[in-house]
């Protein structure tokens, strides 16, 4: 068995199918921990996505808050503007924009899904991130899905310690070329034991998968805009 992180997939079948296949994911023995935003992007392809995770027996995802968003619209039909504008508009058209289309199994994926994961390792999973200053647990889910300080502070390098209490901190949410201020930068970025995994998949960066005990990595094919 062998244990991979993903990072924000934001309805890019096409690329979880090459991040799966360039890794050797075996969908029946390894363990894939996503870091949340499966949902919202360019592409119309969803339900694609919502399939193809239902395939790989052992996965545990970190809820992200475009997650949250299209679970809201599931539950109670509201079209919040800031989700239709930022990519939830594709989301709802997967589904001809009818929430009674959305099948139980796609939304079993998302109410099964946690607000952090902490390995047997001391690995901690998160969509956002958090205040090192208190325990995850006391931090409530729109802050640690909505928080980008603690990966801009390890990520642009101002950070002068590892975060306690952790062997490594995945996060998402935040993409590199938002940390580096630059398109080009669609590498995961390591630094001390916090790694910011999501590298502009949704957008015009790379989806990217990661080995969570080797940090070895594998990328999809560099993303358009559709």
């Amino acid at each position: 068995m062998k244990r991979f992180a993903i990072g924000d997939i934001h309805n890019r079948s096409s690329a979880l199918e090459q991040c799966l296949e360039r890794s050797g994911f075996d969908k029946e023995n390894d363990v894939l921990i996503s870091l949340g935003d499966i949902v919202d992007g360019p592409d119309l392809d969803l339900y694609k996505v919502m399939e193809e995770l239902r395939t790989i027996k052992n996965l545990i995802i970190c809820i992200g808050n475009h997650d949250l968003w299209f679970k809201n619209w599931v539950e109670t039909g509201m079209e919040l503007p800031i989700h239709i504008h930022q990519g939830g508009e594709q989301s709802l058209a997967a589904y001809d924009y009818n929430r009674k289309n959305v099948p139980e199994s796609h939304i079993n994926l998302l109410n099964c899904a946690t607000s952090f994961y902490i390995d047997g390792n001391a690995n901690l999973f998160v969509h956002g991130g958090f205040d090192e200053r208190h325990s995850i647990q006391q931090q409530d889910l729109e802050f640690i899905t909505w928080d980008r300080d603690l990966v801009y502070k390890y990520g642009r390098g101002y950070a002068k310690h590892p975060v306690k209490g952790y062997k490594r901190v995945f996060l998402g949410h935040t993409s590199t070329q938002a940390i580096k201020h630059s398109w080009d930068a669609t590498e995961p970025i390591i630094t001390d034991n916090v790694i910011a995994l999501d590298t502009g998949g949704g957008w015009n960066g790379k989806l990217t998968i990661m080995d969570v005990d080797t940090l070895e990595y594998w990328q999809s094919d560099l993303q358009t805009p559709s």
